[in-house]
């Protein structure tokens, strides 16, 4: 009964959430300032989770997580406050989550450690989601409070659905962004206008075209600001284009006070209309100009007095005939169109035209004279061209059986039709040569900056070639020098200053007409202003320069195709990737010379499943292919491939473009690295009689596994994820804190502790102590047993110590006593005692007096470790000095030479050091054989150590001996071949060993002996 309050609840709340999420996404429709959405939206979802903090973290171009916006954390926070993007933490781990990430409890988290500002203000449960998506992530959106809770997945979707209204309205930016830069960038004019007709955006363009007063546009009506446009056909057009949702293209005239024809692209959008256009007067003055021009030819040819114009193709066919000839003539001018000049006349005229016409279509003009008819004909043949070639041929001929009655006319009619043949020219001179009289229309004399009445009359040509640009002015004349010269055609491109004093660019054509000596007499021709297309021609070229730099210098493989497969274009890095250009496949069935498999399945790729076959079929390719591929050079490498089919107009597939990454180091790096990770948990979770764990920055323990951990009564779950001041008490964190910390700043340690009544032998080591992400290991193993056992063993050795020290002590009076009543017996009795007598009482004495030696060497055997001296810094050459002062008539005695290199200061005890070197010289003296002692001292550095080493040249020792000379009474050679008690290698050894160094022995019968030792350097 009492679940239906809470139903109640449950569903009031999800509306509110509901309402939040409406009101959010309204307020980003409206918003023009993304950081106060981001405050609101805050603000909004910790109200209505009725939580302490909420966040909106942005992914920095650096790949940490910055504090964007947010509620409820410290001051200077915002702004401020950065989150790792690693997948150890929460954030890190969100941003490749495709769903709501829910923790209930950040403390029992085993997904991922809460970065430090969740930690820092005491942060419990909360739930994170990514902002855009994990292939493309904005930042994060987190809600957090500092008690347990849980959180529903209707609370999850909430935020969800927060995260997702803020995701559109960055790509609204983004994109309101992008559209801002290019409407900036295009040189056509544009502006926008809403769904109210109203101005939103006009372009620098737009403005300078139909703003000339700089108005206030933006906001009113556009019938309003051009009333004019609705009377003619902006407005139905426009209207159109948002009843239907289709793209219009017109051309309209606007009256005064614009007086401009405008050619208009309009393309409805969600939000209004995108209109881009341009003025067109120019050019629709040109087109009545041509118009009125192609009127005149044909009235002028068909009126063509006493003669014949005739246009011809390529194949010298006759394409247009026109002319008062005709009316003399045995055919028509409609039955001359479409026949071939083969078959006008006999074979005679075509002989004689056939070769002309051909020239000129390639470009040259020509005079034939010829009869036909029964008359005599002067045909001049000219090249029809565009701006860049010759797109027909025109045919003139007269009835010249009177030409000097006609010639004037001729060339009258001839530089009239060329002139006209010049679509779109700014104007056509003449310049009489003779007198030096350049004649010019007034557009043409206005280009040049000349007084358009004088022109008319003729000008001397210098007036013109000095509004030329001074670094073409030269190059201009000589062209026009040598097409005076060679009475020959003229063409040149060059920059000009108009009236206005505007720089354009012009090409002039023109051909010299000269008399029946070669003499000049007038040269006419035709001027275009060719500015704009100069303009575009460097935009064009500066894009592709730009384009072909970045294709090249794109650190991903660049690859395109045409429309039917063919590879037309790949960049070094897709030939490094291949291992070469091999580029080369004609069609998308040469796709199967490339060797390739899938990824994921091993399966081997068909020419029609390769990522460029599909992008050519319309497929674009976002969500990438994953390939492998064996390149040219035979290594096998794993490609990122993605796919961007290139369309026309119409939507026909024109091209395709694929980026190519390699990522086989990536991949081999994280199968590396989840091998390396399962070793290393397979090693922890095994680890024998002990403990491995790692630890955070915070003293956190981040992971735990060993055989030990059951036995000291851990849980591994409940471990990880705590500090060490909430897993021990305060006298254990009091010991270990300091390794762990050291450990972080990059210092290895060992120490032990006692835990859980076990005694346990750690040690330290850093892991990672850079960036943000600093982490330690601790090796965890139980000694109790060892401890014990050593324990045992140091009593034993303390009782066996203090027996051999009772026990020679003991034995030393009843030796006295011995030695004594021998001595005695000697004094007393000396003369009754024969030779034999003697000998007896000297080897008891002999032998009371080696007893006492090995007695005195045994005493200094056991106190090796309860007598020695506490470790100082030791001076070896100063205790060698010494030392070889107290063997000195030994030395003397057996010529031995001792040399020595420089010794070390080490840490040690110097009385016991002193026996070490007293021992090993006097061994080296003794056992020298037949030849003086030659010993030789050196020393070398060992890491924190130094290496001892005593040379001899002596009578060397059996390999299978030297270990027996280091125990304790062991000798290798009888008393009455060597003196010696064969406790003093073995004394050596013990003294080393408190030192904690090693001994050992080199040699060799006949070739010497080296006993080499160690010992700590001094600090």
């Amino acid at each position: 009964m009492d679940s239906a309050p809470e139903t109640d609840a449950a569903l009031r709340r999800r509306i509110r959430q509901q309402e939040v999420v409406a009101d959010l996404g309204q307020r980003a429709l409206e918003a023009d300032d993304l950081d106060r959405l981001f405050r609101e939206a805050s603000a909004a979802v910790a109200d209505t989770l009725e939580a302490e903090y909420a966040k909106v973290l942005e992914l920095r171009s650096d790949d940490a997580l910055a504090l964007r916006a947010g509620v409820g954390w410290r001051a200077g926070l915002i702004g401020s406050a950065t989150a790792p993007t690693d997948t150890d933490s929460q954030a890190g781990y969100t941003l490749l989550s495709e769903e709501p990430v829910v923790v209930d409890d950040l403390h029992d988290e085993d997904r991922f450690a809460g970065p430090d500002l969740l930690v820092d203000h005491g942060v419990v449960s909360g739930i994170s989601v990514v902002v855009g998506s994990p292939e493309e992530p904005w930042g994060v959106l987190g809600v957090h409070a500092t008690e347990r809770r849980a959180f529903t997945p209707y609370d999850a979707n909430f935020v969800k659905s927060v995260a997702n209204v803020l995701a559109s309205a960055i790509e609204s930016e983004q994109r309101r962004s992008e559209l801002e830069e290019i409407h900036g960038r295009i040189s056509d004019a544009f502006f926008a206008l809403d769904e109210d007709w109203e101005f939103t955006y006009l372009n620098d363009r737009a403005e300078e075209l139909i703003n000339p007063d700089g108005r206030q546009l933006i906001g009113n009506p556009v019938w309003t600001a051009f009333p004019e446009a609705e009377r003619r056909e902006f407005k139905p057009r426009y209207e159109h284009a948002m009843a239907e949702a289709e793209a219009v293209t017109f051309e309209e005239y606007y009256p005064e006070p614009l007086d401009s024809w405008f050619e208009v692209r309009a393309y409805p959008s969600e939000t209004g209309l995108s209109v881009y256009f341009r003025d067109v007067t120019e050019r629709r003055r040109r087109e009545r100009d041509l118009e009125r021009s192609e009127r005149r030819y044909r009235t002028l040819a068909e009126s063509f007095p006493n003669g014949i114009v005739a246009l011809f193709d390529d194949d010298l066919e006759v394409a247009l005939a026109a002319g008062q000839a005709f009316e003399n003539l045995p055919i028509e001018a409609d039955d001359l169109e479409g026949r071939h000049v083969r078959e006008i006349g006999d074979g005679a005229v075509a002989d004689a035209l056939e070769p002309k016409l051909r020239a000129t279509l390639e470009g040259a003009e020509s005079t034939v004279e010829l009869e036909y008819a029964g008359r005599n004909w002067r045909v001049h043949t000219v090249p029809v061209t565009d701006d860049e070639s010759v797109v027909t041929g025109m045919a003139m001929a007269q009835d010249v059986t009177d030409r000097r009655d006609r010639e004037r006319s001729l060339r009258e009619a001839k530089a009239q039709l060329e002139a006209a043949t010049e679509a779109g020219a700014v104007g056509t001179w003449e310049w009489h040569v003779a007198d030096d009289r350049l004649v010019t229309g007034a557009a043409f004399a206005q280009q040049f900056g000349i007084d358009p009445d004088a022109a008319r009359e003729g000008v001397p040509l210098e007036a013109f070639v000095d509004s030329i640009h001074e670094d073409d002015r030269e190059r201009v004349e000589r062209r026009i020098e040598a097409a005076l010269e060679s009475c020959g055609e003229y063409e040149a491109e060059y920059r000009v200053r108009d009236a206005d004093g505007e720089l354009r660019w012009v090409v002039a054509r023109g051909r010299v007409e000269c008399d029946a000596d070669g003499n000049p007499v007038t040269f006419p021709g035709a001027l275009v202003d060719i500015t704009e297309r100069k303009w575009v021609e460097r935009q064009l070229a500066e894009q592709r320069r730009q384009l072909e730099t970045l294709f090249e210098v794109l650190p991903v493989g660049v690859v395109v195709a045409e429309a039917d497969g063919r590879l037309v274009e790949a960049n070094d890095a897709a030939a490094e990737i291949w291992g070469d250009d091999v580029f080369d496949a004609e069609t998308v069935a040469d796709y199967e010379r490339y060797d390739g498999w899938w990824a994921d399945t091993g399966e081997p790729i068909e020419p029609e499943e390769w990522t460029m076959s599909r992008v050519l079929e319309g497929e674009t390719v976002l969500d990438p292919d994953v390939i492998e591929i064996e390149a040219a050079d035979g290594e096998r490498r794993t490609v990122l491939i993605h796919g961007m089919p290139i369309t026309d107009g119409s939507g026909e597939v024109v091209r395709g473009v694929l980026t190519q990454t390699d990522i086989t180091e990536r991949r081999g790096y994280r199968r590396r690295l989840e091998e390396s990770e399962q070793r290393y948990r397979t090693l922890a979770e095994n680890f024998p009689n002990g403990v491995v764990a790692l630890f955070d920055d915070d003293l956190r323990y981040t992971a735990a596994g060993g055989n030990l951990i059951a036995d000291l009564g851990i849980d591994r779950e409940s471990a990880v994820g705590k500090t060490v001041h909430e897993r021990y008490p305060d006298e254990i964190v009091e010991t270990v804190e300091p390794y762990f910390e050291a450990a972080l700043e990059g210092e290895e340690n060992t120490f032990e502790v006692s835990y859980a009544g076990r005694e346990l032998w750690a040690h330290t080591i850093p892991v990672g102590t850079t960036g943000s992400a600093r982490q330690g290991m601790l090796v965890v193993q139980d000694v109790t047993e060892r401890r014990e056992y050593q324990r045992k063993l140091e009593e034993s050795n303390e009782r066996l110590e203090q027996f051999a020290y009772a026990a020679s002590h003991d034995l030393q009076e009843p030796l006295r006593m011995i030695t004594s009543y021998l001595q005695l017996l000697e004094d007393r009795y000396a003369e009754e005692l024969d030779g034999d007598g003697e000998e007896f009482i000297a080897y008891a004495v002999d032998g009371a007096e080696r007893m006492r030696e090995m007695i005195d060497g045994l005493l200094a055997y056991s106190r090796v470790e309860t007598q020695g001296d506490p470790f100082e810094p030791v001076a070896l050459e100063t205790l060698l000095e010494d030392v070889l002062a107290d063997l000195r008539l030994r030395i003397e005695e057996s010529g031995a030479e001792i040399t020595t290199a420089s010794l070390p200061r080490i840490e040690g005890d110097e009385g016991q050091l002193r026996q070490v070197f007293q021992n090993l010289l006097e061994n080296a003296i003794e056992y020298s054989g037949d030849d003086p002692p030659r010993v030789r001292i050196d020393a070398e550095r060992d890491g924190s150590r130094w290496r001892i080493a005593v040379r001899d040249e002596g009578i060397g020792i059996d390999p299978e001996q030297q270990e027996r000379v280091f125990e304790v009474f062991q000798r290798l050679h009888s008393r009455d071949e060597h003196d010696g008690t064969g406790i003093g290698l073995a004394l050596c050894r013990r003294v080393v060993e408190r030192h904690g160094g090693e001994i050992d022995v080199d040699s060799a019968p006949g070739e010497g002996t080296t006993f080499t030792f160690t010992l700590p350097a001094a600090e």
